[in-house]
């Protein structure tokens, strides 16, 4: 029984190796461009690195951006190019449900996938 408890213990061990080794970036991300109209927004990015196949769904700009080139790129926010957009790219200011990236994106994706937050309080917690 002993031999068990330890061999499973080891087990998980290498297991969460594993899945550290996997992850590359930030766990948390703080979205803070735009407080001055809602309150800031920690995404997590562990959990999406797990459930998107493909690194361009999110840095859609970022070619041959892979977990395995992330750590050799330099990994651009999304608020080089959606905070304050010098073209058609939507900007981030945007409270729009279908105006602001993150709420189109984000909240089409959860909805699509029947998991993730959709509501406002969802993510932007109040003060």
């Amino acid at each position: 029984m002993k031999k068990s408890i330890v061999f499973l213990g080891f087990g998980l061990l290498i297991s969460l190796g594993a899945v550290a080794v996997a992850h590359h970036g930030p766990e948390e991300i703080v979205i803070d461009e735009a407080v001055d109209k809602k309150s800031a927004v920690t995404f997590p990015h562990w959990v999406h690195q797990d459930a998107v196949e493909e690194c361009t769904t999110c840095h859609h700009k970022q070619e041959n951006l892979t977990p395995e080139t992330a750590d050799e790129m330099e990994v651009e926010a999304c608020s080089s190019c959606h905070l304050d957009p010098e073209d058609e790219a939507p900007s981030m200011r945007e409270m729009s449900i279908r105006k602001n990236p993150f709420h189109v994106g984000c909240i089409d994706c959860h909805k699509e996938q029947e998991a993730g937050p959709t509501k406002c309080a969802d993510c932007h917690p109040s003060e």
